[in-house]
């Protein structure tokens, strides 16, 4: 993706499966580079890699990156990395040819994949207590779910999230008579019901409520846990595992078999029969595929009884390199990009902030005219799911096991117990396999 004015996160890669390869290369870091406190003033080069397509742009990147890290520290000469893709043997190829890497970009699960194998990680909380970070100025979930990832480190800072809102054909609203979704919060129930009274058919086109990615499995609200970190065995086929998976369903009420087709995206854009699509993972970037819609944002709906939470973040996260050479650099120019004035302008340029701040969420889409008079508050949830477990297990269950389970009671193949016990079974079988 090489042009990212109005990207608000890379794009999602479902992994179906995650292999355990053996760790090389890198250096870790030593104790004494992690209590160096002096930082070299004279230009050097820091190195940043992305695990997607994000920052391989080196117009891009310097745009967007580049120059205001420079800007603000003009000793930092900042070098993006440029694969021609990304895959285990590109990130072995750089550890053997000694390739300068200072900063990582990664997703949750492009982290347990190009990363977590070969140590590429660094802890930074000795940088957080030597530099003084203020943690608290980030959502808590965000921090929470690197330190679950880092298996109770904190192994990065979080640059973005992925979207979190309703996108909803105006349109469709209008010829069936119903008031749009609201702008403030609402519940699934209440979700569900308005989705319900624009399935319909008319005119010899048949019309569908609602659609949601099965990403929804992955950052669902009841933060139903997969996979039981101490014994290493799924633990999902249980009431909350039910609950979590006929809300899924829901979304296909009323639908005829035409309706169970997969891709929402496709619905929504280019048939333009669905009225609200939840994807979880959508991006901005490509704003032609909006012309000719009248459209507009709603939130997420959340839970009542548990606090009126909405789903789990799935940012994108900055990571130091265990091979840096620069460490002290690559955290300043991390804290850079996490920094308040920087968030600011990557919010009024349409990317959603993993901070707490009001004023810097309110920015959102100011730069970009396909945000005017939208509803941006549906950007960022007022609260977030409390996070779970992140690890290859539990992404293998909740990427792609349980969803094609779930599938098949969609499809009337099966049950929704049958679903969950074969799940269950599947999950464990992959745990077997892949233990080291």
């Amino acid at each position: 993706m090489p042009k990212r004015r109005y990207s608000l996160m890379l794009g999602c890669v479902m992994i179906s499966s995650i292999s355990l390869l053996a760790a090389c290369g890198g250096s870790k870091p030593s104790e004494g580079e992690q209590k160096t406190t002096v930082i070299p003033q004279e230009p050097t080069e820091v190195y940043f890699l992305s695990t997607s397509t994000y920052w391989w742009d080196e117009a891009t990147f310097m745009k967007e990156f580049g120059e205001p890290l420079q800007k603000k520290y003009p000793h930092i000469i900042p070098k993006t990395i440029k694969p021609t893709g990304m895959n285990t043997k590109v990130i072995e190829g750089y550890i053997a040819a000694k390739q300068p890497i200072d900063v990582i970009l990664a997703a949750n699960a492009s982290y347990l994949l190009y990363l977590k194998p070969y140590e590429f990680s660094s802890d930074i909380e000795p940088f957080v207590k030597q530099y003084n970070m203020d943690l608290n100025r980030f959502a808590p979930e965000f921090i929470d779910m690197n330190r679950k990832l880092g298996e109770g480190k904190l192994i990065g800072l979080p640059l973005q999230d992925s979207p979190t809102q309703i996108l909803y054909n105006k349109g469709i609203f209008d010829k069936f008579g119903v008031p749009y979704p609201p702008h403030d919060q609402w519940t699934w129930d209440e979700m569900f019901a308005l989705a319900s009274k624009v399935t319909r058919m008319d005119g010899g086109t048949q019309y569908y409520g609602v659609r949601m990615h099965s990403t929804f499995f992955r950052r669902n609200p009841f933060s139903l846990e997969y996979v039981d970190p101490k014994t290493s065995k799924a633990i999902f086929n249980n009431d909350m595992g039910k609950k979590v998976s006929e809300m899924y369903l829901r979304q296909y009420e009323k639908s005829d078999t035409a309706g169970l087709a997969p891709d929402g995206a496709k619905m929504f854009f280019e048939d333009r029969t669905l009225a609200m699509w939840m994807g979880l993972g959508a991006s901005y970037n490509t704003p032609e595929r909006y012309k000719g819609m009248e459209w507009d944002m709603a939130p997420i709906p959340v839970l009542p009884e548990k606090g009126r939470i909405s789903v789990q973040p799935y940012p994108d996260y900055m990571y130091l390199s265990s091979t840096s050479n620069h460490k002290d650099l690559a955290v300043q120019a991390m804290e850079f990009f996490t920094s308040d004035s920087f968030q600011l302008e990557r919010s009024k340029n349409a990317y959603t902030t993993p901070l707490k701040s009001n004023e810097i969420k309110a920015a959102f889409g100011q730069n970009a005219d396909m945000f005017k008079g939208k509803n941006i508050s549906a950007m960022s949830p007022v609260k977030y799911a409390p996070v779970t477990t992140y690890d290859q297990y539990t992404n293998q269950a909740a990427a792609t096991i349980l969803p094609k389970y779930v599938n098949e009671v969609r499809d009337g193949k099966t049950d929704i117990n049958s679903a969950l016990r074969q799940a269950e079974e599947e999950v464990n079988k992959y745990i077997e396999q892949n233990r080291k």
